[in-house]
């Protein structure tokens, strides 16, 4: 019998946590961890902050001013102190096209959320859809400004999960190609953040 989409989510998860892990550490940064959880985002970030006080007692503000969002999947990056959030779409379709991307740029916008994946099971992404991710950089580079003038950059992958071998497949579309690439962003911004700190102090 087929699996839905949704029996693919633990999977997909411990993966992409396992190599990001392991790239953190490879980098020497052992403090990071990786939480996620499916289903309303608000209600989801309150749950961690139940589960885990200790490391996401940061996104306290954060809960209380995001919308209310039915996600597939989301994750939370975090050291304690600083936190990024990381938007999973999963789809499980003979091709994902524009209507799936634009929903996950809609989530990404709404939520203020910087990184957004988009992943379909055991098969790619439309020709269109393709086509356009790989002519058009500023559909997966969105930046804006939000009502206080600091700029917010989202940026956006999509990715081909192979339920058989338990791997990504990738296609090189979008600003997040790889898992490594998406180490690498993560990485710059919780050192960026944290030089930022000790500069202030």
């Amino acid at each position: 019998m087929k699996k839905n989409e949704i029996a693919h989510y633990p999977e997909i998860t411990r993966f992409i946590e396992a190599q990001l892990q392991s790239n953190f550490r490879a980098e020497g940064i052992n403090d990071i961890d990786i939480f996620w959880k499916n289903g309303e985002l608000t209600s989801g970030l309150k749950a961690l902050i139940q589960e885990h006080p200790a490391e996401c007692a940061c996104l306290v503000k954060y809960s209380e001013i995001t919308p209310s969002l039915n996600l597939d999947i989301f994750g939370v990056v975090t050291n304690g102190i600083q936190y990024e959030i990381v938007i999973l779409e999963i789809k499980l379709r003979t091709a994902v096209g524009l209507s799936e991307w634009s929903q996950l740029i809609g989530y990404n916008l709404v939520s203020d959320a910087k990184y957004g994946l988009l992943i379909n099971i055991d098969a790619g992404a439309s020709d269109r859809l393709a086509r356009i991710l790989s002519f058009d950089e500023d559909i997966s580079r969105i930046v804006r400004k939000r009502k206080n003038g600091a700029a917010i950059e989202h940026l956006l992958g999509f990715m081909q999960w192979n339920s058989v071998t338990q791997n990504f497949e990738y296609s090189n579309l979008g600003q997040i190609s790889s898992l490594s690439l998406l180490s690498t962003i993560l990485i710059e911004q919780f050192r960026s953040r944290l030089e930022q700190e000790n500069n202030n102090s």
